[in-house]
């Protein structure tokens, strides 16, 4: 990944653009779920997931995720998928929130690199670590999700428990 126009370089240079354009594409794939999330906390995720890959990215390869900014990026993709799983959020919609990062991604390479080779590298490299991002997402969701169900059952079983007073 070297080379003056690798993608952390790429992502760091052009952070703001890709920002615009993610957060517009998943604002319009959520018009119809508004109700869950603000569009201010929605670009403030963003940007904050969007700063964390791209440290992560310039720490190593992709492919390999490994060291404390992937740790600190998975950190934040579990508090972010638990924290969705509460508000209503199915499992699909939140990793759609990493995977919706490709398209503008995949444009900033296209435009960005002259030969196939290292057009195809590039992808590659974003594709393998947004795909695996997305599934965190994903299990991370569904641990939250269970822990959330655990709870309930057990104040439900707490309240459904007679209460008997001893003299």
């Amino acid at each position: 990944m070297a080379g003056a126009n690798s993608l952390p370089q790429l992502l760091r240079k052009n952070q703001a653009a890709v920002l615009a354009d993610w957060t517009q594409r998943q604002l319009q794939s959520l018009s119809s779920r508004r109700d869950l999330i603000s569009e201010g906390d929605l670009r403030r995720e963003s940007q904050q997931f969007l700063e964390a890959f791209t440290e992560a990215v310039e720490s190593g390869d992709p492919e390999r995720p490994s060291g404390p900014a992937w740790d600190r990026l998975h950190e934040m993709l579990g508090d972010l998928s638990v924290s969705r799983a509460r508000i209503g959020f199915s499992p699909t919609e939140t990793a759609t929130f990493v995977f919706s990062l490709k398209q503008p991604l995949f444009e900033l390479i296209r435009g960005s690199f002259t030969t196939a080779d290292d057009v195809a590298r590039e992808t590659w490299h974003a594709s393998v670590a947004l795909d695996r991002l997305g599934l965190l997402t994903t299990e991370a969701f569904q641990k939250g999700r269970e822990a959330m169900i655990i709870r309930q059952q057990q104040s439900m079983l707490e309240l459904s428990t007679p209460v008997v007073g001893l003299w």
